[in-house]
């Protein structure tokens, strides 16, 4: 028992000196940063940072609450598991309301992705929100005033961010909390399958808000734990073989431990045939599939919505406080409409949208207040 619960901690230790080699170092950057980027989103070296960090604090926290049996309040583990469920939903929701507030504040189209110019450029939006992430990096600047050129924490937007949202940002640390309360006292890969989806999903809510694809992989993991963790706790039979206390339940479901992995295998998934065809009622297979088919309606929904409002005619940029030597005229001007605090610009439409955003910003740097440009989905076709 006790070699196990040093891999825990050994294994934590170890992501997390891995993380600040990340942050020191440029070195693992082109190792890390591919394998990542599908699962952060557009990767970077904050995140790459964050996730092995956290994920190291979830082994470690995890295993050491399981070892001291600490429960502050008396409650289950499938209590905090709905409880961060809860956080997560109510923090990507205060997200969200607090973009439509900065645009409604400045007189902004809601379809579109803000960037702040001053003092250094930070992007969000409806669908990839920066808010929290802006907090945090209020926070973290305070104390590491010296942040590493590849790391950006997108402070920028903060002083744009009501007070009232900022002090909500206290349920980011409560959400890590409960978390960690939820893995506890959990057979082995579902407490694996929580520690890598959870650490996406805090970092998802923080740095691109609830339709992020890390977000979606952290709630998605907690409705899988709610309504099928009874069938994967019968997937990695090598793994669960390593506690004494999951060696108990594989005995009394009838497993020989002196098995061959193979016959471990063939036995689990027979475990695992038997719970998924052990009722007939449409109530036990609509618990089974609801996760599931919560996602799919959730991405058909995404998408649907970001189709639908794409601008295919021009891409409109929306210029505040613009400076004199403001010039897009190799963009494909097709007109320019002159106000008081704005300048108006419709573009061609030829562009990817992520293209013609990062040329914006090389192109407005230190020319303007802030801008926004107009989504178009179609362009990534």
């Amino acid at each position: 028992m006790e070699r196990n619960i040093d891999n825990y901690y050994l294994a934590g230790f170890v992501l997390i000196i891995f993380a600040c080699l990340i942050y020191f170092t440029s070195f693992l950057d082109i190792i890390i940063r591919p394998i990542l980027q599908p699962f952060l989103m557009g990767s970077s070296k904050g995140k790459d940072v964050l996730y092995f960090g956290i994920f190291g604090l979830f082994l470690i926290f995890s295993r050491f609450g399981e070892k001291h049996n600490i429960n502050w309040f008396n409650k289950s583990n499938d209590f905090y598991l709905k409880l961060s469920f809860v956080i997560m939903i109510f923090l990507g929701s205060v997200g969200i309301l607090t973009e439509i507030y900065i645009r409604l504040s400045m007189n902004l189209p809601l379809d579109t992705t803000l960037v702040i110019v001053e003092p250094k450029m930070t992007s969000t939006s409806i669908l990839h929100s920066h808010v929290l992430k802006s907090i945090f990096g209020a926070i973290v600047v305070m104390f590491i005033p010296n942040i590493p050129s590849g790391i950006h924490v997108g402070n920028s937007l903060a002083p744009y961010i009501p007070d009232i949202v900022k002090a909500i940002f206290i349920l980011v640390p409560v959400l890590f909390i409960t978390m960690i309360k939820s893995m506890e006292n959990r057979t082995i890969f579902p407490k694996l399958l929580m520690i890598a989806l959870f650490s996406l999903g805090i970092i998802g809510i923080m740095d691109g808000g609830l339709f992020s694809t890390p977000a979606v992989a952290g709630w998605y993991c907690m409705l899988i734990i709610m309504y099928n963790e009874y069938l994967i706790d019968h997937i990695s039979p090598l793994l669960s073989r390593n506690t004494d206390k999951e060696s108990l339940k594989r005995e009394n479901n009838g497993i020989d431990s002196g098995k061959s992995l193979f016959e471990t295998i063939k036995h689990d998934l027979s475990l695992f045939k038997a719970e998924f065809f052990s009722g007939r009622k449409v109530k036990h297979y609509f618990k089974i599939m609801l996760p599931h088919l919560i996602l799919f309606i959730f991405l058909v929904l995404r998408f649907s919505f970001i189709f639908a409002i794409a601008n295919t005619a021009y891409y409109e940029v929306n210029i505040l406080e613009p400076k004199d030597s403001i010039d897009l005229n190799n963009y494909g001007v097709i007109s320019v409409v002159h106000s008081t605090d704005r300048d108006i610009y419709r573009l061609n439409p030829d562009y990817n949208e992520m293209v013609l955003l990062n040329s914006l910003d090389r192109s407005l740097n230190q020319k303007c207040r802030a801008y926004t440009i107009s989504w178009n989905a179609y362009s990534y076709l």
